[in-house]
């Protein structure tokens, strides 16, 4: 099972400021023109986004299919033959990715697998040392520079194929600061084959699908949002995925996986059929301004509730106390892995760039909690009784 490994370049656009008229109506104008050329040009969302979130934009070719310019599929090239994996089709909206797990290799020498047909903004890779099939391995390195924190992945899918009962499909957002290299990873027999690798899924994703290798150099992960289901989508279906946080930092990296079959699953040999495949289309990363969890002087208030805007009561377990800190905790969660092996995420704390709070008075008036999307889109105001 091998993957072509392409470069990923992340386009950002910007526009000039424009200039102060006399006439409002010409800035009118003005305005409506700068917006037919660049439609994102005004929106404080755009740079919180995923590049190209709706699959528009196709440039050059693989075997004779059209590629994505910013997302990167899983298509093989290997000893002369081509195998693709990520094609264009109508989408719910303009056009979207398609992928499509495949059985690829060449018969006539005994060489065969069924590969994962997934798409990713970092670079599906391959090692194959000359026709040593045993030694084989695979995975996505690498991602974009990012430093945003996103609650929920909003994913638009078609799920589709002979045994859709029979294997995951995964919708994977991870973050991270640093850089991770690892010189070796599991191949088809089950070994560790030596080839080095800058950033590899499996060796940032240490805590749910960990390098099984080994690792030399780590990454602080910042957060992760993960979905995977045995299931059948014959029409359009958002799936909204919760992004989870075990790390207060702002990330400096990221990576997407859209995959139609069991990858990544600690580089599984099985579990993949031939035919099995998954529309994607129009993601959308939300940022929410709500609180999972509240803390007062380190103790969690009780059945705090994070969609009410009412007066929430909080009694001081020590009573003398006269000085009052405020946090307040967001991507709080727990992700199991195909092995059954659940990892905790504690959340992060918000930073007072996110959180302003305006003092009340112990057993008096409120304090008053104000909170603000990491993307500036959304505020949420909560009021805190306090009494002791």
């Amino acid at each position: 099972m091998v993957r072509v490994a392409t470069n990923v370049f992340l386009i950002m656009t910007s526009m000039k400021k424009i200039l102060s008229l006399v006439h409002r109506t010409s800035c009118i104008v003005l305005v409506l023109c700068a917006l037919a050329v660049h439609p994102f040009a005004l929106s404080p969302l755009h740079g919180q986004q995923l590049p190209d979130s709706q699959f528009e934009n196709w440039g050059d070719k693989f075997n004779g299919d059209a590629q994505l310019t910013l997302w990167h599929g899983s298509n093989v090239n290997q000893a002369g033959f081509k195998f693709t994996f990520l094609y264009q089709k109508p989408g719910r909206t303009g056009f979207c990715a398609y992928v499509m797990d495949r059985a690829v290799g060449i018969p006539k020498l005994g060489i065969g697998a069924t590969g994962p047909g997934y798409l990713s903004l970092g670079q599906p890779w391959q090692y194959l040392k000359g026709l040593n099939v045993n030694g084989a391995t695979a995975g996505t390195e690498g991602g974009i520079e990012w430093t945003h924190r996103p609650d929920t992945m909003a994913v638009w899918v078609k799920r589709v194929g002979p045994k859709t009962d029979d294997e995951d499909f995964h919708l994977l957002y991870y973050s991270w600061i640093g850089t991770a290299k690892s010189g070796q990873y599991k191949n088809k027999k089950g070994g560790c084959t030596p080839t080095i690798r800058i950033n590899e899924e499996s060796d940032v994703r240490q805590r749910t699908d960990g390098n099984e290798c080994g690792i030399d150099e780590t990454v602080t992960q910042v957060a992760e949002g993960w979905y995977r289901a045995r299931a059948k989508y014959d029409e359009w279906t958002l799936i909204k995925v919760p992004v989870l946080y075990c790390d207060d930092a702002r990330p400096t990296m990221c990576n997407v996986i859209f995959s139609a079959g069991n990858y990544p699953a600690f580089r599984a040999n099985d579990g993949l059929y031939d035919g099995n495949a998954l529309y994607v289309d129009d993601v959308e990363l939300i940022y929410s301004s709500k609180i999972d969890r509240l803390l007062v002087n380190g103790e969690v208030v009780k059945g705090f509730d994070p969609n009410s805007t009412a007066v929430q009561t909080f009694r001081l377990t020590n009573r003398e106390t006269q000085t009052i800190n405020i946090e307040a905790l967001r991507g709080i969660g727990a992700l199991t892995n195909i092995k059954g092996e659940t990892a905790k995420f504690p959340g992060r704390r918000l930073d007072n760039k996110e959180m302003t709070i305006v003092p009340g008075e112990l057993n008096g008036k409120p304090w008053v909690i104000t909170v603000r999307a990491d993307d500036g889109s959304s505020t949420h105001t909560y009021k805190l009784k306090i009494i002791n």
